[in-house]
C-alpha cells in the first residue's frame, strides 16, 4: 500500500516512511505546538492542524485551552512556496482536525494528506465566502488582464469581517467534533467576531485621514485587493503581476510598465511585504522616484513576541504603516 501510494510522488515517499515510523506516538507536538492540555476533567484536547499562522491565531482563539494547534507554514513564511517537512506528515497523522485556508492558497495540502494516512476531519476554512477575481474588483483599479488574472485571490484575511466568517466556521468545526463545549466555542467566536468588527471600525477610521486621491497600493504580489475593496483603496500595480508570490521574475517591459503606472498615478510610496524578496521592488521604486514603505505583513504573521503577531496586531500595524506612508506629504 506505502510502495503503491508513493509512486510518482517524490518528496511524499520519505514523509510516509516517516509517518509509519511515527504511528506508535501519543504526542501531538512535533510541529510547533500552541496550547497547554485542557483543564482536568475536561476530556482531551482537540488536536487540530492549520496549514499557516494566520488561520492558526484564529483556531487558538476560538478554541482556547480546549484545542492543541499545530500549525504548518510558521510566521514569516510563504504559504505559496512551502515545502513540507516530515514532522508536518506526522502532525496530520496524529491530528483530530485539519483546517485549510482553500481558494487555491495551500493546494500542497492534499497530497500531504493523502501521504500521513490522516484520519482528520478537514475543514476548509473559506467555505461560504465569495471569493473575487483581479479583473472583477469593485475598487476603481484599472487592472490590465493577463495570464495571472484567471486566478481566484485567496488572501480574503485582509477584510476582518471575512476573518468573522471564518472563525464562526472553526467554531462550528470544534462544536462538531466536542458537542459537550460546543457553547464555549461559539460564545469565543461571538466575542472574537464583535473585537473584529471593532477593528474594522477603527480601520475605517484610519483610512478617512488619507485623501482619497492618495488610496493607492502597489506590492510585490497581488495580496490587498480584499482590503482595496473595503476600504476604498485602488491596487495600482504589483510587482510579480498576480496573486502568488510564485510568479516569475517580471521581464524588463513588465517593470517599465510597473513605473509607468506608479508615475501615472503619483504614488507616493510602494510596499514590500514580509514573504516577498524586496530586491525587484527596490529597484522599482528607485527608478520611479518613490521610497519603500516598511513591510506589510501580508501572508504570514509576526514571530511569538513581535509586532503582528496575531491576526489583530497584524491589521493594526499594516493599517498604520499604509496609511502614515500614503498621508504623509
Amino acid at each position: 500500500m506505502v510502495l503503491i501510494l508513493c509512486i510518482g510522488m517524490g518528496w511524499i515517499a520519505l514523509l510516509v516512511a516517516f509517518v509509519l515510523g511515527l504511528s506508535a506516538c501519543n504526542s501531538f507536538g512535533t510541529v510547533r505546538p500552541s496550547q497547554a492540555p485542557a483543564s482536568p476533567g475536561a476530556g482531551p484536547p482537540i488536536a487540530v492542524v492549520t496549514t499557516f499562522s494566520i488561520l492558526a491565531d484564529i483556531a487558538r482563539v476560538v478554541g482556547g485551552d480546549r484545542v492543541i494547534v499545530a500549525n504548518l507554514v510558521g510566521p514569516g513564511q510563504d504559504t505559496h512556496t512551502f515545502q513540507p517537512s516530515p514532522s508536518d506528515a506526522g502532525a496530520l497523522a496524529r491530528a483530530d482536525l485539519t483546517i485549510e485556508h482553500g481558494l487555491g492558497f495551500d493546494v500542497w495540502l492534499e497530497k500531504l494528506f493523502v501521504a500521513s494516512g490522516s484520519r482528520a476531519r478537514r475543514i476548509v476554512a473559506t467555505a461560504g465566502i465569495e471569493p473575487f477575481r483581479p479583473e472583477h474588483r469593485t475598487d476603481g483599479a484599472a487592472q490590465k488582464v493577463d495570464e495571472h488574472d484567471a486566478e481566484v485571490d485567496p488572501h480574503v484575511w485582509h477584510d476582518p469581517r471575512l476573518v468573522g466568517q471564518i472563525a464562526l466556521t472553526i467554531a462550528e468545526a470544534l462544536s462538531a467534533r466536542d458537542p459537550a463545549n460546543a457553547a464555549t466555542y461559539r460564545e469565543r467566536a461571538n466575542r472574537y467576531v464583535t473585537e473584529l468588527n471593532q477593528l474594522d471600525a477603527w480601520i475605517v477610521t484610519r483610512v478617512e485621514t488619507v485623501p482619497p486621491s492618495r488610496r493607492a497600493l502597489v506590492t510585490n504580489h497581488d495580496s490587498l485587493g480584499y482590503f482595496a475593496r473595503r476600504y476604498g483603496f485602488r491596487v495600482v500595480a504589483t510587482v510579480l503581476g498576480g496573486v502568488s508570490t510564485e510568479a516569475s521574475e517580471p521581464s524588463a517591459a513588465a517593470v517599465a510598465e510597473v513605473i509607468r503606472d506608479i508615475r501615472s498615478a503619483a504614488v507616493p510610496a510602494i510596499f514590500a511585504e514580509n514573504v516577498s524578496n524586496p530586491r525587484i521592488l527596490a529597484r522599482v521604486a528607485q527608478e520611479a522616484g518613490v521610497r519603500v514603505a516598511p513591510p506589510l505583513y501580508t501572508d504570514a504573521l509576526d514571530a511569538p513576541g513581535g509586532r503582528a503577531d496575531t491576526y489583530v496586531k497584524m491589521m493594526r500595524y499594516n493599517v498604520d504603516v499604509i496609511v502614515e506612508a500614503l498621508a504623509a506629504p
